[in-house]
């Protein structure tokens, strides 16, 4: 096929493994998220929260609420939830904000929300304001508080603006936004597990939360718990929404969305069945993984002049996984962990091939006498300190010999890349067969 700049652009960002889905024409999946959210938005005084662990598109979620709260209505088109659609009289005024580590307490957080949340003017034209957002359409609140700075004393019984607490500040400068643009307000909280002191959060949001002002949470956690101290005081209020391992279709539909946009564009690109299969399976519920994999394996295809994406591309893909390249953090991570002992490898696989999240000991331990580890339970506890990655920890609600991996995808990632030391893998896949033959064997 004759190769255009313009159409290698294309296959470059066909997937998108590095940045989240704001386009509801290339995300897929999540229906009963998506209708549980949509709900969320329709109830006064829900506080609706997104939580799960990493790489599973929690942030691609809620882009998509932002927009179906500034009143896009293409993806409720799709799913068939037409009837969910926002009146315009019900659209809000969205601000977004993501957490960083250097925000240590609600009141911080609330601050760099009045200083640098970006949210969009309702009053625009809807397919500009959603075409543009980077561009024309961008307000901050600092702004609004700039305008009540000057105008409150005269309004409020001369009571100094600066004399309130940023609690009031926060609801005074919010009032303004609905006053100014006739409407109601989202604020949106991303990756809220890296604010280091939730306390007094969930209680400001209940106080917060009205007709005219609502809040979308999203964090890294197993529970609500771990994203809010004070949860309880949002009980009756608070909508959750886990986000789960994603399911076979709905991971092959984000290869099937590509490829008929790929063919909007001009570029006839496919993948076979079995590719696709090949894709999903590996990719273990993981989006992030799904994106990964396919995006280089479309690479491989275009430059090998291959328009049907088949199962070799694929496998050369999930090989180059290993490389320096490809999850350059997972990457670096690995190479921690395994560092100058082969005998270490061999824990850290045999803990990645569990099935489960918690992986009992007792279960791994004999495995690993089995492949020549003599001492395990000393290198599982290296694989818990920060010079070997801290791959693992031990879940507080867990028994004491039970451990779990502190990031998700990368126990996905030891499972799809090569071995450092020649024969790990082969063995550890072996062992791991056999222990399964024998428990199929005994419960039957």
């Amino acid at each position: 096929m004759a190769k255009t700049p313009a159409d290698r652009n294309k296959v470059l960002n066909a997937f998108r493994p590095g940045a989240a889905i704001d386009l509801p024409a290339q995300f897929a999946g999540r229906k009963d998220e998506v209708e549980t959210l949509v709900d969320a938005l329709h109830m006064e005084g829900a506080c609706p929260i997104i939580y799960g662990e990493r790489g599973l598109g929690k942030t691609s979620l809620a882009l998509q609420i932002e927009r179906i709260a500034l009143g896009d209505t293409e993806l409720l088109d799709e799913l068939g939830l037409s009837d969910r659609i926002l009146p315009d009289t019900g659209r809000f005024t969205t601000f977004s904000f993501v957490c960083s580590d250097g925000i240590n307490s609600k009141d911080e957080l609330l601050q760099r929300l009045i200083n640098t949340a970006v949210g969009y003017d309702v009053g625009a034209d809807l397919r500009t304001t959603l075409d543009s957002r980077r561009v024309t359409t961008r307000i901050k609140l600092k702004v609004y508080e700039q305008e009540v700075q000057k105008s409150f004393s005269s309004k409020d019984s001369g009571k100094s603006f600066e004399s309130l607490s940023v609690e009031e500040k926060f609801e005074v400068v919010a009032r303004r936004v609905i006053e100014r643009n006739n409407s109601r307000v989202l604020f949106i909280i991303d990756e809220l597990d890296r604010l280091k002191e939730s306390r007094g959060l969930a209680s400001i949001i209940k106080n917060l939360s009205s007709q005219d002002v609502k809040f979308l949470l999203v964090g890294v956690g197993q529970n609500v718990s771990t994203l809010l101290h004070d949860h309880a005081s949002l009980e009756r209020t608070l909508i959750q929404v886990p986000v789960y391992l994603m399911g076979d279709q709905d991971s092959a539909a984000i290869i099937h969305k590509t490829e008929y946009l790929l063919l909007g564009s001009g570029l006839d690109l496919k993948f076979s069945d079995s590719a696709i299969k090949r894709i999903v399976d590996a990719a273990g519920g993981f989006p992030w993984f799904v994106h990964t994999i396919a995006q280089e394996a479309l690479k491989i295809a275009y430059e090998g002049d291959v328009r049907i994406v088949a199962d070799a591309q694929v496998n050369r893909a999930i090989g180059r996984l290993s490389s320096q390249r490809f999850g350059q953090q997972f990457y670096d991570t690995y190479q921690m962990a395994v560092g100058d002992s082969r005998q270490r490898e061999i824990v850290l696989r045999l803990f990645a091939g569990w099935s489960g999240a918690d992986v009992p000991t007792s279960e791994l331990y004999p495995l690993s006498h089995e492949l020549g580890v003599t001492n395990p339970a000393a290198l599982t506890k290296q694989l818990m300190k920060h010079e070997y990655g801290r791959v693992l920890v031990r879940p507080p609600y867990a028994a004491a010999r039970v451990f779990r991996f502190t990031n998700a995808m990368f126990k996905r990632y030891v499972n799809l890349r090569h071995s450092v030391y020649d024969g790990v893998a082969t063995s550890v896949n072996a062992v791991w067969e056999e222990h399964w033959k024998k428990v199929r064997a005994s419960s039957g």
